[in-house]
């Protein structure tokens, strides 16, 4: 009689207690913190504003996600597709696998700004997680596309429960009060006593899930604009296989049965950056090259009266027979830009430890410190390969960081050594083309070099300003 009592007491809590909730939308944009209260008058009772959890991908379809758009893979990932999974095998840092909130434009998740990314899956953890913008048109025929993107470490943020007794949707059920930090606080919804009775009705027998909890105000990007999550920086040739992917707007209590899993704090990334913020303005990015060619790049430069940022490798630096130190002071005497390129030129986000990737920094660091007296915050990651570990270290060892990708690419390492090695200016000027204003280029073969003074005047002709990066992102 008394647990019936106590259910009793509990639908009339939740009836009181829990607001109406919205309808899902893809449409309106509404500025509006998901638990903002709102009151006719001084009398009135709070009310809050629920917005309920977004499914993305539950993987039923090989090609679309539950909201109806595209999902798929990058970089030759290979992928099996079974009802309810997609499982990945990965080989590169590179190869990625994205699902979308949508395939022709933007997706705001402001109404969600202050829940949660829920992962579900199995295997490795040693991936990078991503929230990446769309571009300011929105228009995926535009450069670069996807936009700018801000990653986590998967496993800073992976849960792992046992199996037991649990909350319907994966939380862990928990006896006491919740204790979390800054990031997680308000995201219990009502009341302790509603809370009570929908856990009472909610408990259940779920076997042990591996899973992510990740705040979305962990991803510093426009979330105005939200093109898609990835699943990149594979660190490990282990599979990964994904069962389920959403917003939610709680994360279970730590407790036992989840290893008392606690939200970690964000750490520092850097900025991503693919394009020129000032307005008509264009970089060339000049990725290091050949000694015999480098004197015809700076005398091209100098006929052209043209600025470049140059990205060096800090070995080339220590190697005498180069003659690339005495180069590069030229450079940087004569107005050029000269950042950093890695120490050996590895895909840094995929070795093994963060003490390779820290062994990179700062080798290069301190030879770019010895040889050129320069200590720069600019840095173009070898391969245009980009992750959380990567980004998190040099922000560590980098106050501020800037790494720069482009979003021109000449594609010399594709057709420079060919029969067809003009294919580099239809790449060129495609990217242009499509909004493109930062290239990303070599000196490794003279085919490339022969065209620089095309790449450049056809930058004018478009009525373009040719700077150095630092200037055209507007850096102090």
């Amino acid at each position: 009689m008394q647990y019936l009592l106590f259910l009793t007491a509990c639908a009339v809590a939740l009836a009181l207690l829990l607001p109406a909730a919205t309808g899902l939308f893809h449409g309106s944009l509404q500025h509006e913190h998901w638990l903002e209260t709102r009151e006719k008058d001084h009398k009135s009772p709070k009310k809050q504003k629920v917005v309920p959890p977004l499914v993305l991908d539950t993987f039923q379809n090989p090609t679309l996600n539950d909201l109806g758009f595209w999902h798929g893979t990058g970089e030759n990932l290979t992928v099996q597709h079974e009802p309810g999974l997609v499982r990945l095998f990965p080989t590169d840092p590179d190869q990625n696998f994205h699902t979308q909130f949508n395939t022709h434009g933007c997706f705001s998740l402001w109404p969600w700004q202050n829940q949660f990314l829920h992962v579900v899956f199995e295997g490795t953890d040693r991936f990078s997680v991503s929230l990446n913008e769309h571009n300011a048109e929105c228009n995926p025929r535009r450069s670069p596309f996807p936009g700018i993107s801000d990653s986590v470490e998967a496993s800073r943020y992976t849960m792992r429960t046992t199996s037991g007794t649990v909350n319907e949707g994966g939380d862990a059920d928990d006896e006491g009060e919740e204790d979390v930090d800054a990031d997680t606080r308000g995201t219990a919804l009502g009341s302790p006593s509603e809370s009570r009775c929908q856990r009472e009705k909610e408990k259940t027998q779920v076997p042990g899930q591996t899973q992510l909890y990740i705040p979305l105000s962990h991803f510093h990007i426009d979330q105005s604009r939200v093109v898609s999550v990835s699943f990149h920086g594979f660190y490990t040739n282990e599979p990964l296989t994904l069962r389920r992917v959403e917003i939610v707007p709680m994360v279970p209590p730590p407790s036992p049965a989840n290893g008392h899993f606690r939200m970690p704090g964000k750490l520092p990334t850097g900025n991503l950056v693919l394009r020129c913020t000032r307005p008509n303005s264009f970089a060339f990015g000049i990725d290091d090259g050949q000694p015999q060619y480098a004197q015809e790049v700076k005398r091209i430069l100098d006929e052209e009266n043209v600025r470049a940022t140059f990205f060096v490798v800090g070995a080339g630096l220590r190697d005498p027979s180069t003659n690339f130190t005495e180069f590069y002071r030229q450079m940087l005497r004569e107005g050029h830009q000269v950042a950093l390129h890695s120490n050996t030129h590895p895909k840094m986000e995929g070795l093994s430890t963060s003490g390779e990737i820290d062994d990179e920094i700062i080798k290069t660091k301190e030879v770019f410190k010895d040889k050129l007296n320069v200590e720069s915050s600019y840095f173009r990651p070898p391969f245009g390969t980009v992750g959380a570990r990567m980004r998190q270290r040099l922000a560590q060892h980098i106050p501020n960081p800037f790494i720069v990708n482009w979003s021109v690419d000449v594609e010399d390492w594709i057709w420079a050594n060919t029969t067809t090695p003009e294919k580099q200016l239809d790449a060129f000027y495609q990217g242009v083309a499509r909004g493109g204003n930062i290239a990303v280029m070599h000196f490794l073969n003279p085919t490339t070099v022969r065209y620089l003074p095309q790449f450049i005047r056809h930058v004018r002709s478009a009525g373009l300003q040719i700077m150095r990066i630092d200037q055209c992102v507007q850096s102090p």
